[in-house]
């Protein structure tokens, strides 16, 4: 199994496999206490890019089902614009 360290500013971010280096997010968030005596971190780490293209293909048909269910084309044409995100495809239940 080869593997490559990546390293960002802030230090360490892991071993990506080798098959994964063309495409690939590794994410740390961090909160830090006022005084810096406390930091919270959460980190996310894809491999591969077949994780961003199949919610792409989830967004477009969240969407379409919109469009077809009727949702007021007034909010499509700039009256009442409405913006989704993925949040609002995961609520559905769309995510493949």
């Amino acid at each position: 199994n080869d593997e490559t360290s990546l390293n960002g500013a802030n230090g360490r971010l892991g071993k990506v496999p080798s098959e994964h280096l063309p495409g690939h997010a590794y994410h740390t968030y961090a909160l830090t206490s006022a005084d810096g005596t406390v930091t919270f971190e959460l980190r996310h780490n894809v491999n591969g890019r077949s994780t961003y293209a199949e919610g792409v293909a989830d967004a477009c048909l969240f969407l379409a089902a919109k469009a077809d269910a009727g949702f007021p084309r007034s909010r499509f044409l700039g009256r009442r614009k409405r913006l989704f995100d993925m949040i609002d495809v995961l609520q559905e239940g769309a995510m493949s």
